[in-house]
Formats: C-alpha cells, structure tokens, sequence
C-alpha cells in the first residue's frame, strides 16, 4: 500500500530544539516566594516570568514548578474547589 499526500494538506512541522529555560529561572522564582509575601498561583508565578523575561510561560509549566516546590517543602498547597493556591511554609523565609 502507498500514499500520498492530497492537494492543500499541509504536513505537520518538525519539532523544533526544547525549550531553554533561563539560567537564573529557579533563583528568582525562590527569591520571589520567599520575599513577597501572599498567595502565589501559576497566574502570579506567569506574571513574574513575563516581567522578568518579557516573555510568556505554559500554565503547566507555572504549575509544575509550584508544586516541585511544594513537594520539596518551602510551600503549602490549598487545594480550593477550581483554584490551587500556594503558601509559603511556615519558618522557610
């Protein structure tokens, strides 16, 4: 059996090199949490990438670095119907 591409179809693009996190990434999202005091969320930690890097960051991508976080114990998830929401640990600062 061959086949063959159709007039008009376009073929789906090559992946491109993963993505590259700053160096300094990990330092300022910690520098972050345990300065400013507050609830912090993946719409908070994408706001400070964006002022930071002038560039966006994946809701996931916010997510996941909050809960490694969380896992490693500098915070506190408050797991709200619809809304995570994260606290610094108390006596982390």
């Amino acid at each position: 059996m061959t086949t063959t591409a159709r007039a008009g179809a376009t073929t789906a693009p090559a992946a491109g090199p993963a993505v590259r996190w700053p160096d300094d990434w990990n330092t300022v999202l910690d520098t972050a949490l345990t300065t400013w005091d507050g609830a912090w969320d993946t719409r908070r930690v994408q706001r400070l990438f964006l002022a930071r890097y002038g560039r966006g960051l994946f809701r996931a991508d916010a997510r996941a670095a909050l809960s490694a976080r969380a896992r490693a114990g500098l915070l506190v998830l408050h797991d709200q119907p619809n809304h995570r929401i994260y606290t610094l640990k108390d006596g982390t600062r």
